[in-house]
């Protein structure tokens, strides 16, 4: 029995959007393995520049096609027996017969790119995706620069919604994070959308400035944050999960460009490294601690409440796992 089924009562696998890779991960001809919802998958790309992603294994003899596959034209081509499947997993050509396989099919999934990053859509039924992710302006701002280095990329044991929880939980951020400028949060939630605002005295060499933290979830995989009252900045943390027990944590930055030098500016490179020192010190709580289904709140904690209410659009009714300890 997985460790999360012990820990938390929610299905390992939300319902959603969830990043694999970067755009800069799969160049045209490219295919590299994943491994993510416990599946093993493989994404490539085409001579369409279109990212697929599909299920690895090759329906034929069973061969893991991201271990030396290759792309012809738009298709992935298996290593063992060179069968060829489209993008949408069906097969169109066995190099030794004069017609294809039509009930060899790779499981294919929805995927979109966004903002430098591919994302999958994981439905424990398959099938279309019930909303659509949103472009993020910034990515196509000359103001702001693409910033998403290795070492803002983290796997540890727990679940999307116990780090998305984070977002509500403001009084943490004093104990743990050692900021105490939070003032007021409002929350509001729009089916898969779930934002909450929270003031912010920001401490600066000139003093205090009054300011908001926004941030805006699109179901369980992807949070989009920006700052308001220090200039203009989005930060997207991505929580994918891994096999049930781990996830892969992924913060990609849009820094704001110096309009003088053309270089990306102190403040926006400040807002990076506390990201990345914050979700630092979150880990080994995340790691270690379990979920209270009823837990004994503060007065006003109610938005975590509000929160886990919300959160539960991302699962099935039927995929739900029996109560943990409370």
């Amino acid at each position: 029995m997985p460790v999360l089924e012990r820990r938390f009562p929610f299905a390992e696998y939300p319902k959603g959007w969830f990043q694999v890779a970067y755009s800069r991960d799969v160049d045209e001809g490219d295919v590299i393995g994943l491994h993510y919802f416990g599946r093993q998958l493989i994404c490539y790309r085409g001579n369409s520049g279109t990212p697929y992603v599909l299920d690895a294994y090759c329906p034929h003899l069973g061969a893991d096609i991201g271990v030396g596959g290759s792309v012809r034209d738009d298709c992935v081509v298996c290593p063992f027996h060179g069968w060829s499947f489209t993008g949408d997993g069906t097969n169109v050509d066995i190099p030794y017969t004069k017609r294809p396989n039509p009930t060899a099919k790779l499981r294919s999934w929805p995927t979109v790119e966004r903002a430098g990053i591919i994302f999958v859509w994981h439905s424990a039924h398959g099938g279309a995706p019930d909303w659509e992710l949103p472009k993020i302006p910034e990515s196509d701002d000359a103001a702001f620069a693409f910033y998403a280095p290795e070492h803002a990329r983290w796997t540890f044991r727990s679940h999307p919604q116990e780090v998305f929880e984070n977002t509500v939980d403001i009084a943490h951020f004093a104990t743990v994070h050692g900021v105490s400028a939070f003032g007021a949060l409002d929350v509001e939630q729009n089916g898969h959308l779930f934002r909450a605002v929270a003031e912010v005295n920001f401490v600066t060499p000139r003093g205090p400035v009054s300011g908001a933290v926004d941030s805006e979830l699109f179901g369980l995989g992807v949070d989009v944050v920006r700052h308001r009252g220090l200039g203009r900045s989005c930060t997207i943390l991505t929580v994918t999960p891994i096999d049930g027990e781990r996830v892969d944590a992924r913060y990609t930055f849009f820094v704001a460009l110096d309009p003088q030098t053309g270089e990306m500016t102190r403040m926006g490179m400040g807002f990076a490294r506390d990201f990345c020192k914050q979700i630092e010190q979150d880990i080994p709580i995340w790691e270690n601690k379990i979920y209270r289904g009823r837990p004994k709140l503060a007065p006003g904690e109610s938005a975590i409440t509000e929160f886990r209410s919300w959160a539960q659009n991302s699962y099935d009714a039927e995929t739900t796992q029996s109560a943990p300890p409370r």
